[in-house]
């Protein structure tokens, strides 16, 4: 509209790290949660805001230790298995008509010997697809629930499992992967 003022726009990436992970650091001291999970050092596919979202969390888990030491402190990760092996499985009815399949995925993700935490809800598919479709500024579902993608248009498949690393604290059970399929595992609640 022509004559209208403009927004002003910021960017959570822009965000100022110590203000922003003092806040997060008060937040942390004052509700004193057991575990705390946030993205990957790459924000798990290289956005910007989940950079910054790691970054902050992990200042602010550091910057909060003399009041408040959570016991685990974790990253949600993407399998490279798990995402290949979801690849694999959708079909072209699974997906939107501009999508695009991935062509360079070698290096995407995280090894299995790097996962440490698996949570395999496959009960709760349904449900997480449901809370993808409510971002609809973000993510596009694609036409059977099985896949979606971003504003990239790159096909990714819906998977049951979600993925940890264990950046700091002691896991609790594992399996014979070594992988703890709890995050609460092993804390004294």
């Amino acid at each position: 509209m022509v004559g209208a003022p403009r927004r002003r726009r910021t960017r959570f990436a822009d965000a100022d790290l110590g203000w922003a992970g003092d806040q997060l650091a008060d937040v942390i001291a004052d509700l004193r949660p057991h575990v705390v999970v946030t993205y990957d050092p790459d924000g798990g596919y290289g956005h910007p805001d989940h950079i910054q979202a790691h970054r902050l969390t992990t200042a602010a888990v550091a910057a909060v230790a003399d009041r408040w030491q959570v016991p685990k402190f974790y990253w949600t990760v993407v399998s490279t298995k798990a995402f290949h092996d979801g690849l694999a499985s959708l079909d072209a009815e699974d997906v939107g008509g501009d999508w695009v399949w991935p062509t360079d995925t070698g290096s995407f993700g995280f090894g299995e010997d790097q996962i440490t935490a698996v949570i395999d809800a496959p009960e709760h598919l349904a449900a997480k697809a449901a809370a993808m479709s409510a971002h609809a500024t973000q993510i596009e579902l694609g036409p059977t629930g099985r896949a979606f993608t971003l504003s990239n248009k790159i096909v990714l498949p819906v998977l049951s499992r979600e993925h940890y690393v264990l950046v700091s604290g002691r896991p609790g059970s594992t399996d014979e992967k070594g992988w703890e399929h709890d995050l609460l595992a092993g804390l004294d609640l």
